[in-house]
């Protein structure tokens, strides 16, 4: 074997060298510089659901994003990546560009809502974002006099983050005007408010990022926001659990053994993200639409030959509640129409007569609350005057089913569907339904559903209970011409 010559021996020796010095340069940069290798094996990049929210930012439809979840998911490493990528202009692992979310030419400005200032701000939030800041741009860092580095300001964009506490007072949090809010955990409403109204000037966004434990008004009033009766699809929001960070910077069994140690309730909270106040709901219904794998469609005129059925819940001293499902071809179940209103029962049948001859419904069955039969206060009950207006309109009524446990599996069953895809679906105007259906409990004490506010419920699960078929519309004329002579009284030659 030929040895190789001295001068190609030092050359190779001093190749080694730069390799080696160079991988250690490259690895600093790394270390250094993270934001730009956030996607750069060995690193894993964003975790699922935070990808879901990185993808929605750069949609300037969006207004309000979120992520909740079980602790330890990267909520405040995704508010981290937003808040500094903001102020850049744009991803940097990516260069995905975000000028076009903003509609001026100013500095962006940030603002970070943490907890405590000590226990949460400096321990946790601070840290991330040294930890996320790329050493290769300058920054100007100052603190407030209670903790240190509490705004940053990069020298290049002149864009700033700010720091803030939900301990303050909300008057703290006044005054300020920006481009973009950023929730660690829940915050109070007060403190919210006071922040959102600094981005009215820059028509600005907010992103929360929390474990739901405390504060349900973000639920009722940010999760499920209404505008004019529907859903705001400005809003996007993404619900997960601490497993869905498994392999992005934790490890299943140290997540295992934190899981080990807590009770029931507290795995919910802190492992699946489920609040206590949600943890008695007794549907799981999503508010996304269709497309995204939800539950909502936005209104469409129903076809003529769709099966459409009807049931009443009715009141003597509270709104009258009707709601009309539709059954289409491939038994795929609509909830197309509700009447949540005040009347009495002839009010409730010329209504439901009104909405039938408007939309042209093809109607299979109308059902009633059993309970309607007993009203002995008047000579007749309410069951039968709304049988006999819609008898008159050629509609039969019927007593519903009381069987409530069956139609609550019923509901599960069709909101989940074969293959876990829904095969029950909700116009997104229907105010009422949607509000019960998000809000449905279990009672702790006696284990049973709620009665309260459970109206449109009672009618849905009877609806389904019916289990109705799509069959082909009855052509009463092609039949009669279908029929032999003998039977039509025409001449079998002549066919008069």
């Amino acid at each position: 074997m030929r040895k190789p010559p001295k001068k190609e021996l030092e050359k190779y020796k001093e190749d080694l060298k730069k390799f080696a010095e160079y991988e250690v340069i490259k690895q600093r940069l790394k270390e250094d510089n993270r934001i730009e290798f956030f996607t750069t094996s060995p690193n894993p990049g964003p975790n699922p659901k935070q990808a879901q929210v990185l993808e929605a930012f750069i949609d300037p439809f969006y207004k309000t994003l979120g992520l909740s979840g079980g602790n330890r998911m990267g909520k405040t490493t995704i508010l981290t990546l937003l808040g500094i990528s903001v102020i850049v202009g744009k991803y940097l692992w990516s260069d995905q560009s975000l000028l076009h979310l903003f509609p001026h030419n100013f500095p962006r400005k940030v603002r970070y809502i943490g907890q405590g200032w000590n226990d949460h701000i400096k321990a946790v939030v601070i840290p991330e974002i040294y930890k996320w800041w790329p050493k290769n741009r300058k920054v100007k860092t100052r603190g407030n006099g209670v903790i240190t580095d509490t705004f940053w300001q990069d020298e290049k964009t002149k864009g700033t983050f700010e720091i803030m506490s939900n301990n303050q007072q909300p008057k703290e949090h006044e005054g300020w005007s920006g481009d973009l809010n950023l929730y660690d955990e829940p915050c109070r409403r007060e403190i919210y408010v006071a922040n959102a109204r600094g981005l009215v000037d820059r028509n600005g966004r907010e992103v929360f990022a929390a474990t739901l434990l405390d504060e349900p008004w973000i639920d009722r009033e940010i999760v499920r926001k209404m505008v004019d009766g529907k859903p705001d699809k400005r809003v996007f929001w993404v619900e997960g659990s601490s497993y869905d960070n498994v392999g992005y910077g934790i490890s299943k069994e140290g997540l295992t053994e934190f899981a080990d140690k807590l009770g029931k309730d507290e795995h919910d909270a802190r492992i699946k993200g489920i609040p206590s106040y949600k943890s008695g709901l007794i549907l799981n219904f999503n508010r996304k639409y269709r497309d995204r794998g939800g539950h909502l469609v936005e209104r469409f005129e129903v076809p003529l030959d769709w099966m459409v059925d009807i049931s009443i819940d009715i009141h003597p001293r509270k709104e009258q509640a009707v709601l009309f499902l539709a059954t289409d071809p491939r038994n795929y179940k609509y909830v197309v129409q509700e009447i949540w209103e005040n009347g009495n029962a002839k009010w409730v049948a010329e209504a439901i007569i009104k909405a039938v001859k408007y939309h042209s419904y093809r109607v299979n069955r109308v059902v009633i609350d059993p309970l309607a039969k007993g009203d002995g206060n008047n000579d007749e009950s309410m069951y039968e005057i709304i049988a006999k207006i819609l008898m008159q309109n050629g509609l039969t009524l019927e007593t519903a089913t009381k069987d409530k446990e069956q139609g609550i599996l019923e509901m599960k069953t069709h909101l989940k569907g074969p293959n876990n895809e829904p095969s029950l679906f909700f116009f997104d105007d229907l105010r009422r339904t949607i509000y019960e259906i998000e809000g449905w409990m279990w009672d702790k004490d006696t284990q049973k559903p709620q009665k309260i506010d459970d109206d449109q419920m009672e009618n849905l699960y009877r609806l389904l209970l019916l289990n109705t078929k799509w069959t082909e519309p009855f052509d009463f004329y092609a039949a009669y011409e279908q029929k032999p002579s003998f039977m039509t009284g025409r001449d079998a030659v002549t066919g008069y």
